[in-house]
Order: structure tokens, then sequence, then C-alpha cells
């Protein structure tokens, strides 16, 4: 539940005058991404592509904790609405420095040629290579990339001439380590490949004061994985080195670490979140 009161972290007052964009800012980690922000002091638009009495719940938040933002509504797999999106931000609450990259590859559409159903696109991109489906595997790879490319472009002139500016890039540590049986190609795949964009990025940028950076994420618990058994849960959290599981919180304070001055001399990285599981 997002509340003005939450308990986060203290220390990033370097986020203060500063205004940041967080795609996919209506739930989950980028709701917990928006108000960790708005906490600090930066402005804030929380993007979202549905729900609309979500993301104003998220400004709201923003707002009882005496920060400011706006909701702003975008499909940013679709480049009008982004360049849309962008516009107002940047006309309400000023130039954009920050940009969150959190918006799920999901939102893009299914392959008309061969429609699934909700549950059924969920189980075709969990699926391993032996039981994937061609139009789906390209449907979200390209709606992936297309979360990160648009936005990017979008406000990647404006850093370029203020000379700085932060981006960062919420991927998932399966497009490092595969799942048990090869489940989860289809997300790998899709976040290795925004994770080369990170690292190209850093590097053309970088003179511009801009820098470019990646957090890796484990298994969370937010609204997307409600359904997961607490059996499940509780094996995954014992499996972890940390013993338990990850929050969106624990997410937030990584992005707002790497998005803050705190981390000047921080390009091309890729934070793990995932209470260590990566390294074992």
């Amino acid at each position: 539940m997002i509340t003005g009161d939450q308990t986060f972290p203290d220390g990033y007052k370097s986020m203060k005058d500063r205004v940041a964009l967080v795609t996919g800012g209506s739930r989950g980690i980028g709701a917990a991404t928006a108000l960790l922000f708005g906490r600090s002091g930066a402005r804030v638009g929380v993007n979202y592509h549905h729900n609309e009495a979500a993301a104003q719940k998220v400004v709201s938040a923003i707002e009882q904790a005496g920060g400011r933002a706006i909701a702003v509504q975008a499909d940013v797999a679709n480049q009008e609405q982004v360049e849309a999106m962008v516009q107002s931000v940047e006309e309400i609450l000023g130039p954009i420095d920050t940009l969150v990259l959190n918006a799920p590859a999901s939102a893009s559409p299914l392959p008309t040629s061969t429609p699934l159903s909700a549950g059924e696109h969920i189980q075709a991109i969990l699926a391993p290579f032996t039981g994937s489906r061609w139009e789906v595997l390209e449907s979200f790879v390209r709606g992936q990339l297309q979360s990160a490319f648009y936005p990017g472009q979008a406000v990647v002139p404006t850093m370029i001439k203020q000379q700085r500016g932060s981006i960062v890039f919420v991927s998932a540590t399966i497009a490092r380590r595969p799942g048990p049986g090869g489940g989860g190609m289809t997300i790998a795949v899709a976040k290795a490949s925004v994770e080369s964009m990170v690292k190209n990025m850093a590097e053309e940028l970088g003179p511009y004061g801009i820098r470019v950076n990646a957090v890796g994420v484990g298994h969370i618990v937010t609204d997307l994985n409600a359904g997961t058994p607490q059996a499940i849960r509780d094996q995954i959290a014992q499996a972890t080195p940390l013993r338990r599981n990850g929050e969106p919180e624990d997410v937030a304070a990584a992005i707002a670490y790497l998005a803050s001055n705190q981390a000047s001399f921080v390009t091309g990285t890729y934070l793990t979140v995932d209470g260590g599981n990566l390294i074992m």
C-alpha cells in the first residue's frame, strides 16, 4: 500500500529540485520509486497506461509528503504517446533530468494473427524454449525495447542540452541466470537486449554528463505476483542468502541511489537487487 507517511531510507537529498519521469509508476516498484523521489525533493511524473486511479493515488501520497507530482498517461511502446507525455511533464514540472524505465513490455499488443487470452499470454511468456511461440517472443522483446527506446529518445535531447541527466533501467536477474528448466526465456532475452542498450548509451552519453545504469531485480513481492502461494514465497526466501523476499522499496532505494548525485561517478553499471541469489 502506498501511503504518504511510509518509511523510506533517508539520505537522498541530492534529488532536490530534480525532475523525474517514472514509467510504470502507478504500482509496485515504479510506485515505490516515484514516492521515494517525491519525498526526496524531486518533482515527479508518474506514468501509467490504464490505471489512472492507481497513478493518482501515488501522486496524492507524494503531495501528502510535501512533494509535487502529476500523473501522465501513455503506452510507452507508442512513440507519439511518449512524446506527448514528455511534453506534458516538462511543461508542468520542468525539463526532465531523471528517467526511470520501469514499465513492463506486456503493455505491447498481443500478436493479432494468433490471439491469446491474458492467462495464455503469461504462460507463453514464461515458457521454456521448447514451448515458446515466436510471435510471443517477437512481440515481447519488441515491446520491451520500445518501452526503453521511445522514452529515452524523448528525454535525452533535453539532458544533452542541460549537460546532465540520469537514466535507470529496471532489468531482471533472469537475463543473467536462467530460471529452473529454462522457463522465462522470453523475459530473459528481452531484458538482456535492454541491458545491452545500457552499456552503449552509457558510453555514448557520458561526455554530456548523462549517466545510464540498470538494476537487476530478483523476486520482488508486488501485485503482479500476488497470486503466488505463500509456500512458494517461503521456498524462494529460504533459498535466498538474506532469507526473505524482496519488497518494492528495496528496489526503489537502489534506483534512488543510482539516480542521485551520490552516484555521480557511476555509469554503465548493473546493480543487483535480489537478496544475493545471483551469487548462488
